[in-house]
């Protein structure tokens, strides 16, 4: 639901407030200690051509030059960002907000920044969100410094100050010991396609950071031969955050969900990394921490482009952040963790600029005399996804730059990660055939690559754990996790990329339904934090159910495509499908397939209406783990108590929605038809944001063909659903 828009009165500087958990706004620079001499061998290595040193050079020469000759400056800067909710048969935009801020700054004197317009629209979970939500300005760090800024990027506020950290300091690839840090190679010439249709030949110098750390940057730099002049910059950090991600629900008394990135600087002050153990909130924080999982951070590709102003000075006329935030992948038989994407994008446009010793007069107090109209930019969706930049190419081509030479053993960043057992609620489960099992993880991380062993002990009786090693490999564009695995399976209905998740808890489950298969897999699933809309996966295992009298070995594969069409808003309307296509050769070839497709459309007074339909079958030459399953977990039918194993199904749904801001109240009527048998529910339940989260009650009742399951009053808790 829209706000209407408002115009507040702000002067700089006061931190970002972090959106929660998830505002990634573009961060700001954080000020290192004077370095020491530079050593003789990065002196040495850090140009691997000439011509890279000549450009490095004369660039530092000409942004320090450039600075000096400006003693003041006004400008109209531009701000907007969105954030997508976490899905996986549909996406749901979470947060979208624009707005326009004008900026004074004065060398000697404290900037200024005042907000003219401001729009917003769904911020947070749901119709009034956080109420903090882009509340104060982004934009103070041009006021700043114009010229060290963006091209120099620190995590601070966002990530640090704001969430009660220091910030991360970021050394600056052009900053006067960047030989330390940094290596440089220079490239291709381009031709550039600046703002107005100008063209602009540009020599790309790629600046490889020595470590790997949060510290550095890969970055690539297009410079102006003939000025010296900075035309595009494009960077990422040169590692993900996560082994440096802490969490918090409990913190000095106080309740709130807390995620920081611990950036080790050891800056002194309330910095939730480094207080006191406090012993009360343990039994509160270490099951949340176990129930949240271990989170993730990383942007992708930020590129800044420059334009020539009066006087023939190059600068900033426009940023774009893209990134994610989200959880590590676990297991490749599981469905990919949903991530939640962001975009952050400035557009600046100088209004004066002043030598030293001039000043500017300061923004009229008047907000109506500065607007000018409509100054907010158009909302990031409504654009093209790069924003007018091959932003996924640039984001490849920082990706694969690497790691250079001369590293600092105790700079980099440790490469080791542990599960500790117990400490995760993803791996615990309870089933007739393992009891309870708690599991535990080491990872090691090697950059784009990373690999991790999953073992999960059962308590219940003497097997075999259920363990996984897995290799998985991070690009932009896509994700390539290849694993060899023992796990347990239960065949039910498919709800993600493969079924047979045997589930947190089944506990009167017949033994019978469960399997173990061993084997080994590849899947490919879309990179960047993106909902995995569509994913391949090829595996050759051998599945033992001795339980059931079946063994067989097979080769196969496995397709599932998951598109969404919809619109943004508080009750947004959508299409959408799931088609999920399963074949394996071997003993008992068989192919499996599921369609389903929903709509929903808004309705008036905040009511939505949704509609689903759908079909599964199974052909071939099956054994009973691979049939499909409905009746119990909801998926299709709810209301029933047993299982249902079928080769065929086909099933339909209505449900009518009432939006109260965050929640909404359902009520649904299913129907699923097996070979023999038909089952019929109706229901009511509360959903969170468009089906993120609902809690179903549910009975079933009559409607034609008696079937086996009997019916009765069900509580369905579920996730990630169509509406």
């Amino acid at each position: 639901m829209n706000q209407p828009a408002r115009r507040i009165h702000l002067v700089v500087y006061r931190p970002l407030w972090p959106l929660a958990l998830l505002a990634f706004a573009p961060p700001t620079l954080a000020l290192a200690q004077p370095p020491g001499p530079l050593p003789p061998q990065a002196a040495q290595d850090a140009y691997l051509d000439e011509t890279a040193r000549r450009l490095v050079s004369g660039t530092k020469h000409a942004r320090d030059t450039a600075r000096a000759a400006v003693g003041a400056y006004a400008a109209l800067i531009r701000e907007r960002m969105a954030f997508a909710a976490p899905g996986h048969l549909r996406d749901r935009p979470w947060a979208s907000a624009e707005r326009a801020a004008r900026v004074r700054w004065s060398a000697g004197e404290p900037g200024q920044v005042r907000i003219v317009d401001e729009r917003f629209r769904n911020p947070g979970p749901g119709g009034n969100g956080f109420p903090f939500f882009f509340r104060e300005p982004g934009v103070e760090r041009f006021a700043a410094d114009l010229f060290g800024d963006p091209l120099l990027f620190g995590l601070g506020p966002p990530f640090g100050g704001a969430l009660g950290a220091d910030g991360i300091v970021v050394q600056d690839p052009l900053g006067v010991d960047a030989e330390r840090y940094y290596q440089f190679r220079s490239g291709d010439t381009i031709r550039i396609r600046l703002d107005g249709d100008r063209d602009i030949e540009a020599v790309t110098v790629t600046v490889i950071p020595r470590y790997r750390s949060l510290r550095l940057v890969a970055a690539i730099l297009w410079i102006d031969p003939s000025s010296m002049a900075l035309v595009r910059v494009a960077y990422r950090p040169a590692k993900r955050a996560d082994s440096e991600m802490r969490r918090r629900l409990l913190h000095r008394g106080e309740w709130g969900p807390l995620v920081w990135i611990d950036g080790g600087n050891g800056a002194p002050g309330d910095d939730p990394a480094r207080a006191s153990l406090d012993l009360l909130a343990l039994p509160v924080n270490l099951p949340f921490l176990g129930l949240v999982g271990k989170v993730e951070m990383d942007l992708s590709a930020v590129i800044v482009d420059f334009q020539r102003w009066e006087g023939g000075r190059w600068l900033p006329r426009s940023a774009r952040w893209e990134g994610y935030f989200g959880k590590d992948m676990i297991g490749a038989t599981q469905r990919p963790p949903a991530g939640i994407p962001f975009a952050v994008d400035w557009t600046v446009d100088i209004e004066a600029l002043r030598p030293p010793g001039e000043q500017l007069p300061p923004i009229p107090a008047d907000p109506e005399a500065v607007a000018g109209g409509d100054l907010l930019p158009p909302p990031i969706r409504r654009d093209a996804a790069n924003g007018g930049r091959d932003d996924a190419g640039v984001a490849a081509e920082l990706a694969a730059i690497g790691i250079g030479r001369g590293r600092d053993a105790l700079e980099s960043a440790n490469p080791w990660f542990f599960r500790i057992p117990g400490a995760s609620v993803g791996l615990m489960r309870y089933n007739p055939v393992e009891g309870f099992s708690v599991g535990g993880a080491a990872r090691r991380d090697f950059g784009w690559w990373r690999s991790e062993l999953t073992v999960r002990a059962a308590t219940g009786s003497l097997v075999l754990p259920d363990m996984e090693l897995a290799l998985q490999h991070d690009h932009p564009r896509r994700t390539t996790r290849f694993s060899v695995y023992r796990t347990l399976r239960r065949g039910a209905l498919g709800i993600g990329a493969r079924e047979g998740r045997p589930g947190y808890y089944a506990g009167s489950a017949d033994s019978a339904a469960f399997h173990w298969s061993h084997g080994a897999a590849i899947r490919f699933t879309p990179g960047g934090g993106r909902r995995a809309f569509f994913s391949l996966n090829l595996f050759a295992e051998r599945d033992d159910s001795t339980l059931t009298g079946g063994e067989r070995t097979l080769v196969g594969g496995e397709v599932d495509w998951k598109p969404w069409w919809g619109v943004f808003g508080d009750g947004s309307g959508g299409v959408g499908a799931n088609v999920n296509v399963r074949g394996s050769v071997g003993d008992h070839s068989h192919v499996k397939a599921m369609v389903e497709g929903a709509v929903v459309v808004p309705l008036a007074w905040r009511f939505s209406l949704g509609a689903k339909a759908g079909a599964a079958r199974v052909w071939g030459d099956p054994l009973p783990q691979d049939l499909w399953t409905i009746a119990t977990n909801g998926s299709w039918v709810r209301g029933h108590k047993d299982e249902v194993e079928t080769r065929r199904t086909r099933m339909g749904r209505v449900d009518l929605q009432r939006s109260f801001g965050i929640w909404r109240l359902s009520v649904y009527a299913d129907r699923a038809s097996v070979e023999d048998a038909d089952y019929c529910a109706v229901g009511a339940g509360l959903v969170l944001m468009d089906g993120l989260f609902r809690l179903d009650v549910a009975t079933g009742v009559g409607c034609g063909r008696e079937g086996p399951s009997e019916a009765g009053w069900r509580l369905h808790p579920r996730a990630f659903t169509f509406f």
